[in-house]
């Protein structure tokens, strides 16, 4: 597991010169580029100014890939770092976080899968959301594509 650190390190380094919805078909394409074989095993969202713009369902995926698609989006939306990061800071200490902030694991879930979409100058625009692989393989799946979609911008 990624340590709190590298994860906000992760966050820094994926900080994109622009995204808007003109970028949204070419980052779509490096998402199924990096996702090879596992881009039919997710589910994915992706979000602009907290509104959905687009949405994947993979045909080896379920209606639980959309709740935890819709828990981890939640994540993202009230803590402004990726899913994997909440779990991070609140590892061993997941009941603890749920009774002191007063959220549901039924509504919210700090698992790796959801990470914000940040832009230079302008902070975070948007959300990536991933549900079908392991929380850790969720994110890398993430990670690597704003990474490549990063270098594609360059």
């Amino acid at each position: 597991m990624l340590s709190a650190e590298e994860i906000l390190n992760q966050e820094t380094e994926t900080t994109l010169p622009h995204f808007g919805l003109s970028d949204l078909n070419d980052f779509v394409d490096c998402l199924q580029k990096v996702g090879k074989d596992d881009y039919e095993k997710v589910c994915v969202l992706i979000k602009l100014n907290k509104r959905p713009v687009f949405f994947h369902a993979g045909k080896f995926t379920t209606n639980e890939n959309n709740i935890w698609i819709s828990k981890k989006e939640k994540a993202v939306d009230l803590f402004d770092h990726s899913s994997l990061y909440e779990k991070a800071i609140n590892l061993n200490n997941e009941s603890e976080f749920f009774t002191s902030s007063g959220l549901s694991p039924k509504d919210v879930a700090i698992v790796g899968g959801g990470l914000p979409i940040f832009v230079a100058d302008t902070g975070i625009v948007g959300s990536l959301i991933i549900s079908g692989l392991t929380d850790e393989g969720d994110h890398n799946l993430g990670y690597q594509t704003l990474v490549t979609f990063k270098k594609s911008l360059q």
